[in-house]
């Protein structure tokens, strides 16, 4: 017997010895991919489909400035330039579009890919491209064909050493289906409405008007510059329930872009001038990919979408353009009777949905069959034994790209082409700002906005008319001037006209760039550059200024300010002045309060799951502010706040934590959930919150910050927070960050003397003979 178990213990030792060597050989290759799998920025790369030799200079970033004989060369130099930089990244993010992930990646990313699949953008990416101009389609083959070359010819990035997986070839259908991402995100979310909808069915219009209301009038500042307007009061609830425990759940996702632009006659430096940060999930590489580069009817700098060619925000020779979400409702919800499996009552009859199966193959597991139901109005997303919820997107009926019209003011030679040239923008609503080398600036809300009367608020019937398109004229805008002055934060766009969202987001940023632009403003009217970009470091909140002060008001008045247990929060609270610093730890304790009173209110009146998909900071600010009738138990807003601070307090114990280290967040690589975590970056500390311009916390922040000067582009400015390259071993996967944290800002070479001059290194794409 003895003999027995020693012989086991060997071959177990064995068999451990031998896992380990496999480990360590796994961990070692990986090591050796991340070191090679670096793309070459120098040489010469021979036999490629160009019409003509091109070059790709790198500067001290890596960002590469591309020269090219004709337009096709471009785009292939483009679609190589990136695919040597992002190609993992490109990769995944078109399989997260299409539904593909969990071929790649298992089973546990089966649920993202059954989502997708509702969605159907292989079919739509198809469709769309097939509508394309010629023009267009050349663009998208000559990209596709460039990204192709680069993974054929460059090393290949580590990621795919590491899951053993191959790269697909690149389609340029593609590009349009990356597209996709962003309209999903930017895009009215469908299980929103749904939440919306039970807060109707349950409380009635009262609850809707409550829970969703246009926007907090104390601070609202239309982007186009009209007056306020009166906006109603929080209407009164009927009687509030006591709520023993509280359910924690976040605030709705955080939205945000900044954009602001000015004309010339308000500029020291006689240019046009524009801002730009859009706000976004962040993390390692980031989204947005640097790039300038000249063909003889294209000469563009900026950032684009990694998959995607062109410059989706940035300038050319004579215009810039910047961009926040227009957070207009662009999908509408119908509501319909169902019986049976498959059969829904349209209005005009019973019908049965068309089933669509597609097969969704898993890694190291079964294919799937995702079975959604399409009806003529959408596509089932959630059914119940009554009734079911159709999405009624309209992207997914008439499938276009808005490639054509960054296609389009990638070649604008003025801010009116500019405007005009997003004239027939499909979705998502964007707000579009414009500043040319004529010294003028200007607005429009664009985009194909429906006119609904439920503006995302709540399910329609079955009965309900297709509804009319916003008519480009009719949509809120500032005219192209030398005396523009522009400021958006996603904040409402007009005072005037149809309502257009079920809420517009908190106006707070919004109105704190115009604070800060009131107050660095020189004595004869005008701004410096360094002054006019300054909003984009701001960090002061005074809507939650407001809301602390009215929180310890109420302390005060309960005399829970000289309660022992409660005199870290309250200490706290005392001592912030609407700063979202890193070293606050005011700023934590209002966030934290802010969400639990947000949750309570909820709470007191609704089912906790759709509770915890209610509220909002502003609700939260209001009804502190407005104390209307039936919000809170007895109407005791007071003992209300009370109960609220103590369970903050008791949630973050004896120490309240800065605000740096309370909404920190590590720059994660894609694969770090999988246990990759040496390729991440840097962790960011918290610092601006979600109400502050200089958004950043919790994996969301400002994702580039860009200051163009119209005209003067060599002097104008874009930094991202990661690096140019995606690839783990480049030295510029992560350079970028410190300046970042220090809000340096990085000129970005534009004129052919100033690209010379930043040279570091060059590439020449040579083409085949037969071409």
């Amino acid at each position: 017997m003895l003999r027995i178990v020693r012989r086991l213990v060997v071959v177990l030792g064995a068999i451990a010895g031998l896992l380990i060597l496999v480990g360590v050989a796994y961990v070692l290759k990986i090591a050796i991919a991340t070191h090679t799998g670096v793309a070459a920025s120098s040489g010469t790369r021979m036999g490629l489909t160009l019409d003509a030799p091109v070059t790709i200079a790198r500067d001290a970033r890596g960002v590469p400035h591309i020269r090219a004989a004709t337009d096709h060369d471009l785009f292939f130099a483009e679609g190589y330039a990136m695919a040597s930089d992002r190609l993992f990244q490109m990769d995944l993010t078109r399989r997260y579009t299409l539904g593909r992930l969990a071929e790649m990646l298992g089973a546990p990313l089966l649920g993202v890919d059954r989502r997708m699949r509702s969605y159907d953008i292989a079919h739509l990416a198809e469709r769309a491209y097939a509508g394309a101009p010629a023009t267009q389609r050349v663009a998208l083959q000559a990209f596709a064909d460039g990204i192709n070359a680069a993974a054929t010819t460059q090393p290949q990035p580590p990621e795919y050493t590491a899951l053993w997986f191959p790269f697909e070839r690149w389609r340029p259908q593609d590009a349009i289906a990356v597209g996709y991402a962003t309209l999903i995100d930017l895009d009215d979310n469908a299980s929103e409405i749904v939440a919306r909808d039970a807060v109707r069915r349950i409380l009635g219009p009262v609850g809707t008007n409550a829970f969703f209301p246009l926007t907090d009038p104390k601070y609202d500042v239309p982007t186009d510059g009209s007056a306020p307007g009166a906006i109603a009061a929080l209407p009164a609830l009927t009687s509030a329930n006591a709520v023993a425990s509280i359910p924690y759940g976040e605030e709705r996702p955080p939205i945000g872009s900044n954009g602001w632009a000015i004309g010339s006659a308000r500029s020291a430096n006689g240019h046009a001038m524009l801002a730009n940060d859009p706000h976004l999930s962040l993390g390692i590489p980031t989204i947005w990919w640097l790039v300038e580069a000249r063909s003889p009817h294209y000469h563009i700098a900026g950032a684009a979408l990694a998959g995607t060619p062109g410059v989706t925000l940035g300038h050319n020779d004579h215009v810039a353009w910047g961009v926040t979400a227009g957070e207009t409702s662009a999908m509408r919800l119908v509501r319909l009777r169902t019986r049976g499996t498959d059969e829904f009552d349209e209005g005009g009859g019973w019908v049965h949905a068309r089933h669509r199966i597609e097969q969704i193959r898993v890694r190291f597991g079964n294919t799937v069959a995702a079975d959604d139901l399409d009806l003529p109005q959408g596509t089932v997303i959630e059914r119940g034994a009554a009734f079911a919820y159709v999405r009624d997107w309209r992207p997914g009926r008439i499938p276009t790209s808005s490639f054509s019209v960054f296609l389009a003011i990638d070649a604008a030679r003025s801010a009116g082409e500019a405007l005009a040239d997003f004239r027939n923008a499909p979705e998502p609503a964007l707000n579009l700002l414009v500043a040319d080398d004529r010294g003028r600036a200007g607005y429009h809300l664009t985009g194909a906005i429906p006119l609904d009367a439920a503006w995302g608020r709540y399910a329609l019937g079955a009965s309900a008319p297709e509804p009319a398109l916003l008519r480009y004229d009719a949509a809120a805008h500032v005219d192209p001037s030398r005396r523009a002055l522009i400021v958006t934060s996603n904040n409402r766009s007009s005072a005037h006209g149809p309502r257009l969202a079920p809420f517009w987001p908190a106006p707070y940023r919004a109105y704190e760039i115009h604070q800060v632009l009131d107050a660095s403003r020189a004595p004869n009217g005008t701004w410096t550059a360094a002054a006019f970009g300054r909003a984009q470091f701001d960090d002061r909140s005074p809507a939650e200024l407001e809301f602390a002060r009215l929180i310890l008001a109420s302390a005060h008045r309960t005399h829970a300010d000289a309660d022992p247990t409660l005199t870290p929060i309250v200490g706290a609270l005392r001592t912030f002045d609407g700063t979202i610093s890193p070293d606050s730890r005011g700023a934590s304790a209002v966030r934290e309060l802010r969400a639990d009173i947000m949750n309570a209110l909820a709470a007191a009146h609704l089912p906790p799951e759709v509770a915890a998909a209610t509220g909002s900071f502003e609700v939260a600010l209001r009804a502190l502010r407005e104390r209307p009738r039936g919000w809170v138990p007895h109407d005791d807003y007071d003992g209300f706040i009370t109960i609220s601070l103590r369970r903050v307090q008791a949630r973050f114990g004896p120490t309240i934590p800065t605000f740096g280290t309370y909404g920190a967040m590590t720059l994660a690589h894609p694969l770090a959930a999988f246990g990759l975590r040496a390729w991440n970056g840097a962790t960011l500390f918290g610092h601006g919150g979600s109400f502050a311009p200089a958004v950043q916390w919790r994996g969301h922040g400002q994702s580039f910050r860009a200051l163009w000067i119209a005209g003067d582009w060599d002097a104008s400015s874009i930094d991202i927070d990661a690096g140019e390259s995606g690839e783990p071993g480049s030295l510029h996967y992560a350079d970028q960050t410190a300046k970042w944290q220090a809000r340096e800002r990085t000129t970005l070479p534009f004129s052919d003397d100033a690209v010379r001059a930043a040279t570091i290194s060059t590439l020449t794409l040579e083409p085949t003979t037969a071409r």
